[in-house]
């Protein structure tokens, strides 16, 4: 009986995954051009509507529901083709004072959890499902394993503060939820736990507060001593009756729990709800803040139907969501038939309060978080836009927004049939690049906001997925080479660095390039901008990486898994200053799951390298090991 039921659970399992994977399709494909602006509507109300009751939330589901089945018939009369869009998370590194490394981030003094965080004499690592606290002076030893082997608890991502470890991870269990009767199985437990540790004992961690947020982790920011997390929970509208009086309501309020309070689960009531004009997306977003040093209950703001691309200065959060809007629902699915738009909402934060300010569109869709970014109160922000699913229509864009997100000033169709595949703002330029064969870098002024303009551009073979800042006039670049195949199509070649020269914004060139190893080569900076270490002061670029030597038409093997070291100067360029590796030999060539190292960091004179099984001390001038210690 066991093992019937264990293959209806796993064959239910399949059957909702299709079907998510199916809405996630269809849902951005849904909104009627002639329908009112979402921004509109927020602005009328003098900010975002409320729920008042379960029914408001009920009688949103059943018309989504029931236009979805409209949708899907207008869909199994045409043809229709999509295309994957891949985004990118990128970032700049913030030097502390002391003569340590810290975590590279977009904006200065917002800082971004992830899995490696260190005080300048201790080194924070989610490892093995656990956090390890390794202590760094007289030698390398572990000073405690924070454990959750007995909780269903998975660590993803911390910060560190004030002698403050906070921890962020997902709880993912499958129970059943009794909403229906049957003995399915449902993820009800969707649920984010904030664990906060007091650290002064770096031996004795003890834990302090724990808070439960209904839905999965999504993103955070830390600002001084407030902390914001950010959660997306799942409705499971296909639980949904077809009668209300067959459901009961609490079912599906959102619930969190803060130990510093109660360790009784909080239910939000549904007038207590914001929901996003119009939106298809049955989920709810919630914004938990609070303090790490106050006894004050932890803030939740929910709103239904958020999106979830995020970009947070220190003064406001950002929360964008693309939508497809049909210009004819008869035509549901072809070509030339919408507008593509990106709605943004705007939140101010004030300490451990996050309150909704208002709400702006552009055209076009976002790459990540770093197509954004605000400056003295206006929002600039670049997209890609196209009127059908050929990407041989892609334009691309960049709009400033004054501070109540009203369209002040736009450059529009740039690199017409490439897209946009990284963007850098600094100060008052923005720094584009767009790809399909060549790499076209884009130089723009935003010194006037009404008036933005193309300053120059470099053409050069490959493409940039990261950009860093250098120094005030040249710009670093992370991406691959390519080349051209026996089919006259365009593929990846190996890694490559370029250092521009944009001292001369009108004629921006490539003053150095640097190639990585063969086809295959890859490393997590080309996706995750933490995992850059860049310092100008000590004149180094590291990062972990896997190289790969092609040997043959479609043949590679994998030469070397660790970290690699660079310096960069304006009159050497790159300079590869050395190379360490978790594994005993490099001869074997196959992936080493524990060895591969996750981060590169530094302390004073020494680099640190982190892998699951082990970390590793090494001289940062000589590049000689000094000494290691194995993790549990």
């Amino acid at each position: 009986m066991k093992k019937n039921n264990g293959r209806k659970i796993y064959l239910i399992s399949i059957s909702l995954i299709i079907i998510a994977v199916i809405i996630s399709i269809v849902i951005p494909l849904r909104v009627s051009k002639n329908e009112v602006s979402p921004v509109e509507i927020a602005k009328e109300n003098n900010g975002l509507p409320k729920l008042e009751n379960f029914e408001d939330l009920y009688n949103i589901v059943i018309k989504n529901r029931n236009e979805e089945k409209d949708k899907i018939r207008y869909m199994n009369d045409g043809d229709i083709k999509t295309e994957a869009q891949d985004a990118v998370e990128e970032s700049t590194n913030i030097q502390d004072e002391e003569d340590y490394s810290t975590t590279n981030v977009q904006v200065e003094n917002v800082d971004e959890a992830d899995i490696v965080k260190s005080d300048g004499k201790y080194i924070y690592y989610i490892s093995n499902k656990g956090v390890q606290i390794i202590g760094t002076e007289d030698g390398l030893y572990l000073a405690r394993k924070i454990e959750f082997d007995e909780e269903d608890f998975n660590p993803d991502e911390i910060y560190i503060a004030d002698n403050k470890l906070i921890v962020i991870g997902n709880n993912n269990n499958y129970l059943a939820n009794g909403l229906l009767e049957t003995d399915i199985v449902y993820p009800v437990s969707q649920s984010t736990i904030v664990k906060v540790y007091n650290t002064v004992r770096k031996s004795r961690p003890k834990l302090e507060r724990q808070i439960t947020i209904d839905g999965n982790y999504l993103s955070s920011r830390m600002i001084e001593d407030n902390v914001y997390v950010i959660t997306n929970k799942n409705i499971y509208t296909y639980l949904f009756k077809d009668s209300i009086e067959e459901m009961n309501e609490e079912d599906y309020k959102p619930k969190y729990i803060d130990t510093l309070i109660s360790d009784e689960e909080q239910l939000i009531d549904y007038k207590d709800i914001a929901y996003f004009p119009d939106s298809k997306d049955m989920s709810y977003l919630n914004i938990a803040s609070f303090n790490i040093n106050q006894s004050e209950k932890v803030n939740i703001d929910t709103y239904l139907g958020a999106g979830n691309n995020i970009y947070c200065s220190k003064d406001n959060l950002y929360i964008a969501n693309v939508k497809y809007e049909y210009k004819d629902e008869k035509m549901y699915g072809y070509y030339n038939n919408y507008d593509l738009n990106t709605y943004i909402y705007k939140f101010k934060l004030d300490g451990a309060k996050v309150s909704y300010l208002n709400a702006g569109s552009v055209p076009g869709s976002i790459l990540n978080q770093f197509s954004m970014d605000e400056k003295d109160g206006y929002l600039r922000i670049a997209t890609t836009n196209s009127d059908s699913f050929n990407s041989e229509t892609n334009v691309n864009n960049i709009y400033v927004l004054n501070p109540d997100l009203e369209l002040v000033g736009k450059i529009e169709n740039l690199a017409k049939g490439e897209k946009i595949y990284s963007v850098r703002f600094i100060g008052n330029r923005a720094y584009m690049v767009t790809f399909v064969q060549t790499d076209p870098l884009f130089v723009i002024d935003l010194s006037n906001n009404e008036n933005p303009e193309v300053l120059g551009e470099l053409k050069i073979p490959g493409y940039s997925n990261y950009l860093h800042p250098y120094d005030e006039t040249h710009l670093i670049g992370f991406g691959e080479n390519t080349k051209t195949n026996e089919d006259g199509g365009v593929v990846p070649d190996g890694m490559k660095m370029a250092l521009f020269d944009v001292s001369n914004p009108l004629k921006p060139i490539e003053m150095f390039s640097c190639n990585i190893g063969d086809r295959g080569t890859s490393s997590e900076i080309l996706y995750n901008h933490k995992a850059l270490l860049f310092s100008k002061e000590k004149n180094i670029i590291a990062f972990p990486i896997y190289i790969s030597e092609e040997e043959g038409t479609y043949k590679t093997n994998l030469k070397f898994q660790g970290a690699i070291v660079y310096s960069l100067d304006l009159e050497n360029g790159f300079v590869e200053k050395g190379r360490i590796s978790h594994k005993e030999s490099q001869e074997k060539f196959d992936y080493d799951y524990e060895k591969a190292i996750d981060r590169i960091i530094y302390i004073k004179d020494s680099f640190y390298t982190l892998s699951k099984g082990l970390v590793k001390e090494t001289n940062i001038e000589k590049m000689e090991e000094l000494d290691s210690l194995k993790l549990k």
